[in-house]
């Protein structure tokens, strides 16, 4: 009797674990552009069971194939999940998709935690939390950054902000998608840190455009001055990845000029509010407002090289 017994309760201990593990592994996904399609894919060959929301027939197809669950029903995703990411544009579209009716606030339990991986306004961000925490749910900001390439290999930036211990939960998940994972503190911080980062990526890509036309207007070879400042203290990922693109005129969207320019527009409203004026972060945001006044907005933010070169010419 007592073997029949602890039999069972190793049944049942193990059916827990089981049932604990699949719960887990089950991860509602929503936005599934340049960065978003590359992050599902990376966490259905983890074997996480993905149930994923898409406006594209071409992207639903694709990720159906690979084992996917669609639903057309946004508010299904939060009954079926109790870990959803998201990954959108703008601040009103994560208000819109978590918060509204036909989003997933209508079937939002106790317990969930929503990642919010877009880059948005800090504020939204802590207004949104604290709708969530009546419901006895949570949010975590975690912004990224590696762009396209770095959602395809799995080595994403993260930068999170919310309740550390939700952030403990989830670390193990996101590690799927980045290697530099690092919790930044409260609910916004998350946020701030992308800002902070949008503003570093943009003024280096203006540094980098700046001393490549010298390197071209006094006829040196262009690869080559890239490959020796690679060698040294002036070596960055920008330098590296952007730099190339701007030599050879590719300018693929890895992460669109448009989309960078609302990232600046909220770093530079973030400044403002704190009292500071970031002249340099102020010249970044004009040169992609110009090249979105010049319908460049779908190209990969290295584009304002060429804005550069044509303010030189």
């Amino acid at each position: 009797i007592t073997n029949f017994h602890m039999t069972n309760d190793i049944d049942s201990i193990q059916y827990i674990m089981y049932m604990s593990k699949k719960l887990h592994k089950e991860i509602g996904f929503i936005g599934l552009g340049i960065m978003g399609k590359p992050m599902v894919k990376n966490l259905l060959k983890s074997k996480y069971a993905i149930y994923f929301y898409a406006r594209k027939k071409r992207v639903i197809n694709e990720i159906k194939r690979l084992g996917g669950k669609f639903f057309d029903d946004i508010g299904e995703i939060s009954k079926a999940c109790k870990i959803i990411i998201v990954n959108l544009p703008e601040s009103k579209d994560v208000k819109e998709v978590i918060l509204s009716k036909h989003g997933l606030w209508k079937n939002i339990s106790k317990d969930t935690t929503i990642i919010d991986m877009s880059t948005i306004s800090p504020d939204v961000t802590v207004s949104i939390s604290k709708k969530l925490k009546k419901l006895k749910a949570h949010l975590i900001d975690a912004p990224v950054s590696g762009g396209e390439i770095g959602a395809i290999k799995g080595n994403l930036s993260i930068m999170a902000g919310g309740e550390k211990n939700i952030f403990n939960k989830i670390k193990p998940m996101l590690g799927v998608l980045g290697k530099n994972i690092t919790y930044i503190g409260k609910s916004g911080s998350g946020q701030i840190a992308k800002a902070c980062n949008q503003i570093l990526v943009a003024e280096t890509m203006i540094a980098v455009s700046e001393i490549l036309l010298l390197a071209k207007k006094t006829k040196c070879d262009l690869k080559l001055i890239r490959e020796a400042l690679m060698g040294g203290f002036a070596n960055s990922k920008i330098l590296d990845l952007h730099g190339q693109r701007m030599i050879e005129g590719n300018y693929k969207p890895g992460f669109k000029v448009g989309l960078h320019l609302k990232d600046l527009n909220i770093a530079v409203e973030l400044a403002k509010k704190t009292g500071l004026r970031l002249n340099n972060a102020l010249y970044a945001r004009k040169l992609m407002r110009a090249a979105n006044y010049m319908k460049l907005q779908n190209k990969d933010s290295s584009i304002i090289n060429k804005i550069i070169q044509d303010y030189n010419k």
